[in-house]
């Protein structure tokens, strides 16, 4: 009866063992939130889309100029929207969105944040 007991015990703590296990997550199913920030800046340099995911590691897709010129706009506007459709396709939707931006004489600056949600 004793043995019984001791091997009905090993079983439920393998059985409850394996159900919390499986019960969390993988970091690359990892719900959250991610936030996607897109410099754009007048100069030939440093535009670009920094996407920062839930477990903190970072991407970083570079743009064009922030030109008012039709190449440079229909170029960073596909670049963009390719970024916000592969953040769709990993499982992600749009929260919130703000932006900013400066002009100063010959200069221009805009800063787009994105926060967006994985469940």
């Amino acid at each position: 009866m004793k043995k019984a007991t001791l091997t009905i015990t090993a079983v439920i703590v393998i059985v409850a063992s394996a159900i919390i296990g499986f019960s969390f997550k993988s970091p690359e199913g990892q719900s959250g939130y991610a936030t996607m920030n897109i410099y754009e800046n007048f100069s030939i340099v440093n535009s670009m889309i920094v996407i920062t995911y839930p477990d903190e590691t970072t991407k970083v897709v570079d743009l064009g100029p922030f030109k008012y010129n039709a190449e440079f706009l229909e170029d960073n506007g596909k670049t963009i929207t390719k970024t916000l459709n592969m953040l769709h396709n990993e499982g992600y939707r749009v929260l919130e969105t703000s932006s900013s931006g400066k002009i100063n004489s010959n200069k221009a600056m805009r800063i787009t944040t994105i926060i967006l949600e994985k469940k």
